[in-house]
């Protein structure tokens, strides 16, 4: 069988990810939650890590810098997506620069982020040599 999308929601405050992962949850993919960069390291390094990593940069071990650096500190590859309430295009080519896959500002409609985690967790089953059982649309 195929496994389901599996996503980290790295993050030290509660707001905004606990919209983010009501809704991935609406939708049949699965959330776990670390609260610094060396516990995401830890969980990434488990079987059937996360496909993505969602992280709104308030991690309390480091600076946001860091989380950017997780996917290439990662044992396994893996997408990072910025997940902001502000609109900052500095922290946005900050991000995409150092090999975010997307920066979202919230709020965002919920098939959005579907989608977008959808994309970025096939690449990743790509890159990884595996293959995913996508959820229905609801």
């Amino acid at each position: 069988m195929n496994p389901r999308i599996k996503t980290l929601l790295l993050h030290h405050r509660e707001e905004p990810l606990r919209n983010v992962k009501a809704a991935l949850e609406r939708y049949s993919i699965d959330t776990v939650r670390a609260t610094t960069c060396g516990e995401a390291l830890s969980v990434l390094a488990r079987d059937n890590p996360p496909h993505v990593v969602l992280t709104d940069l308030t991690v309390s071990d480091s600076t946001w810098a860091d989380a950017l650096l997780l996917p290439s500190k990662s044992p396994v590859p893996v997408n990072l997506v910025v997940v902001s309430d502000v609109a900052d295009l500095s922290l946005w080519r900050t991000a995409m620069e150092c090999g975010a896959f997307k920066y979202i500002t919230l709020p965002l409609p919920d098939s959005e982020l579907r989608s977008l985690v959808h994309r970025a967790a096939e690449n990743i089953a790509q890159r990884r040599g595996t293959a995913l059982r996508l959820a229905k649309t609801a």
